[in-house]
């Protein structure tokens, strides 16, 4: 099940970031990156699990990241899950090379970047897909 990080008194101006990856670390470490920068987190480690949480808080969740090795081998069959769930959710992923862009980015994310990539920029990104809504 997706893990919500909860962070009393801040403002989540940018809504609801569902954050996929299979590194727990990477995974913390980017919820408190996007929770300081006006987020609402939802963490999971698997794609079966953010598609369930997807469906869980469908009507919240305004942006998705997708990160590390689910990008590349379950990358496309969540993108086109959660674009058909919720057609102007915005997708970034963030990939260790751009074998996987040109597929990604024809099922329909919003944005791929490749790693490195420092915490400011992938917020940015995020908050520049969200503005294009």
């Amino acid at each position: 099940m997706s893990i919500e990080d909860e962070y009393d008194g801040l403002n989540y101006i940018n809504g609801t970031i569902l954050i996929v990856t299979d590194d727990i670390d990477i995974n913390i470490v980017l919820s408190g990156v996007f929770a300081l920068n006006g987020f609402r987190c939802l963490k999971c480690t698997s794609a079966q699990e953010a598609l369930k949480a997807l469906d869980e808080h469908v009507d919240e969740v305004d942006s998705m990241l997708i990160d590390g090795k689910i990008a590349a081998d379950r990358g496309a069959m969540i993108i086109v899950k959660s674009k058909t769930k919720k057609p102007l959710i915005k997708i970034v992923v963030v990939a260790n090379n751009d074998v996987a862009k040109t597929r990604v980015l024809a099922y329909g994310a919003d944005d791929f970047l490749i790693k490195p990539v420092s915490a400011e920029v992938l917020t940015n990104r995020v908050i520049t897909q969200l503005a294009r809504r």
